[in-house]
């Protein structure tokens, strides 16, 4: 459902998010916004990138705490792991309601015991989640949460309506159909700022290069603003605020996105159970393979910026990952009075 949203100078019609996600996506979106100022004083080609690369930095920062208490309770849960098939092998025979509850009930207060959280490897994804969420809205509407960006396409509405209305409608009117059918809008002018900000925001490239040939040398000043527009949201030849696509150089973000996650799931494996009879091992080795799969068919149909920032977030991930595993080793083998230089 289309909503109005005031974003000065003009009144914008765009998607609106929940009511939980809403507050969260304009919550990040003013610290979006910040980073994107500050970095665009020093750089506008890829400005939107670097800035999206500073955010998730950022939140990788924030949420590095849950990141520990996971890598801690997962070495932890390796460490136990023949206490725990002990306990399984008790009841390996038993396989009534009774038995297996009973088995289910000491598990349980073993691993509470020793201090495991079974949902803790869960907590730092459950927490992206909502954030992942309004992140998907800050990049496919970033023209209502970057200044800058808001700014550019602004102009950009206003060089449009200037345009002669035979000339415009002869040009636009195409694009403008396909977008009103496409998103099923009962109200669009072209006489609008609102309305012609809404198309800007879907116009590609390739949609740009066919509109500048028709105007001729009516599209002199849209030319200037379109070249501002393609320096902020391009990164390495990627435009952010598109969906990735199938197409080159789009596709490399999905390829990116599923091969770091699936590396990622790789370095969760390490500290996983390898016996065939614990469910919680079985379910992650289902997933080592399910999760890429996901994220790279996701990462296809969203903004571009989004499985940007599940790249550089995976990466960040690993490289904890490699540094606490290795702190966990040698503090484990401590505290058990092993030497783990051999």
């Amino acid at each position: 459902m289309f909503q109005v949203f005031m974003n000065s100078p003009y009144l914008l019609v765009v998607r609106k998010p929940g009511a939980i996600v809403g507050p969260i996506a304009g919550f990040l979106g003013v610290i979006y916004n910040g980073l994107f100022e500050f970095i665009y004083q020093s750089f506008q080609s890829g400005s939107l990138g670097i800035a999206i690369i500073l955010f998730t930095l950022l939140v990788k920062l924030v949420l590095f705490p849950l990141m520990v208490k996971q890598q801690k309770s997962s070495f932890k849960m390796q460490q136990l792991q023949p206490e725990m098939n002990k306990i399984r092998q008790k009841y390996k025979d038993k396989k009534d309601t009774a038995s297996q509850q009973k088995m289910a009930y000491e598990l349980q207060e073993f691993q509470k015991k020793n201090g495991i959280n079974m949902l803790g490897g869960c907590l730092p994804l459950l927490v992206q989640l909502p954030i992942l969420y309004a992140l998907f809205y800050i990049f496919q509407q970033a023209y209502l949460y970057v200044d800058v960006v808001a700014n550019n396409y602004n102009a950009i509405a206003n060089v449009i309506i200037n345009i002669p209305v035979q000339l415009r409608m002869e040009v636009f009117e195409p694009y403008a159909r396909a977008f009103v059918d496409a998103n099923k809008i009962t109200n669009f002018d072209m006489n609008v700022p609102s309305d012609v900000v809404m198309l800007v925001n879907e116009l590609k490239l390739a949609d740009w290069t066919n509109i500048l040939s028709q105007l001729g040398n009516k599209g002199e000043e849209l030319n200037a603003l379109l070249i501002t527009k393609n320096q902020v949201e391009n990164f390495l030849g990627i435009p952010l605020v598109y969906k990735a696509g199938l197409g080159f150089p789009g596709i490399i973000i999905p390829i990116l996105a599923a091969t770091t996650t699936w590396l990622q799931s790789k370095l969760t494996m390490v500290n996983s159970s390898n016996d065939p009879k614990d469910p919680a091992a079985a379910m992650n080795r289902t997933m080592i393979y399910m999760m890429p799969a996901m994220m790279g068919f996701m990462t296809i149909t969203m903004p571009a910026g989004l499985g940007l920032y599940w790249v550089v977030s995976n990466l960040f991930t690993i490289g904890q990952q490699i540094l606490l595993n290795k702190y966990f080793k040698r503090k484990f083998e401590k505290e058990a009075g092993v030497d783990g230089t051999n």
